[in-house]
């Protein structure tokens, strides 16, 4: 798939927003300190090194070299060790003839970018050990900010976005049905952009009111759509 660069999505200090969207979709994933996992769309790895907090390790997987290679050097700084976080370039479509496994596959912001995701879960799901799970963070297209989003931001062209806005919960569950996968109940969370979040303190604890609202649950922006693998 093509898409932009989303500079946006660079690791930083104090990134409160990324830190909650990596924990709940480690909660929702039930990931564990001894679960190796494959990250779809790593970027930069705004997500990576939060989901690294949680796990054994992360193969942090996209089609940008340049992108993996600051991914590598952030790593590098960190001094986290590259046998905890490994880089791979490569089409996520081209994967599914490796023997490599994983515990756990993920991705943030990923499906709503790809051509034939049903497709692709088929084969990413060759990939997942028998009792695996496979998660992915999407925007709800419900949601109106994204749309503001879209018109604001410069790397964010129509052409590559316009994905979210056809993307639904139902289509994911289908694809995932079709890939022999048993499905997890969708979850939706979140309220405010990254902006606010991580700048006010006191709108973290009114977001985690507001997601207990019910009459909002149909329009909070993010979801988590989720399934396992069988145990052989």
């Amino acid at each position: 798939y093509s898409c932009g660069e989303h500079a946006h999505l660079r690791p930083q200090a104090g990134d409160f927003y990324a830190e909650k969207l990596a924990d709940g979709l480690a909660r929702y994933t039930d990931l564990r300190p001894h679960h190796r996992v494959l990250e779809v769309g790593a970027g930069f790895g705004r997500f990576t090194f939060e989901v690294l907090q949680n796990c054994q390790s992360v193969t942090a997987l996209d089609l940008s070299e340049r992108l993996l290679a600051s991914l590598a050097a952030t790593r590098d700084e960190r001094e986290i060790p590259a046998e905890r976080c490994d880089t791979l370039v490569s089409d996520v479509d081209a994967l599914d003839a490796s023997p490599r496994t994983y515990d756990r596959i993920v991705g943030f912001f990923f499906l709503h970018h790809l051509p034939d995701f049903p497709g692709t879960l088929k084969r990413l799901a060759r990939l997942l050990a028998p009792g695996g799970r496979m998660a992915f963070l999407e925007p709800n297209r419900r949601n109106p900010l994204f749309l503001a989003q879209v018109a604001c931001c410069p790397d964010m062209p129509w052409s590559d976005e316009k994905g979210m806005f056809t993307l639904s919960a139902r289509k994911v569950e289908s694809a995932y049905r079709a890939a022999q996968l048993t499905l997890q109940p969708t979850e939706r969370f979140g309220f405010f952009p990254p902006q606010v979040l991580n700048r006010i303190g006191a709108a973290r604890a009114f977001e985690a009111r507001v997601e207990r609202w019910r009459w909002l649950q149909g329009i909070l922006p993010f979801l988590l759509l989720g399934a396992e693998k069988p145990e052989a």
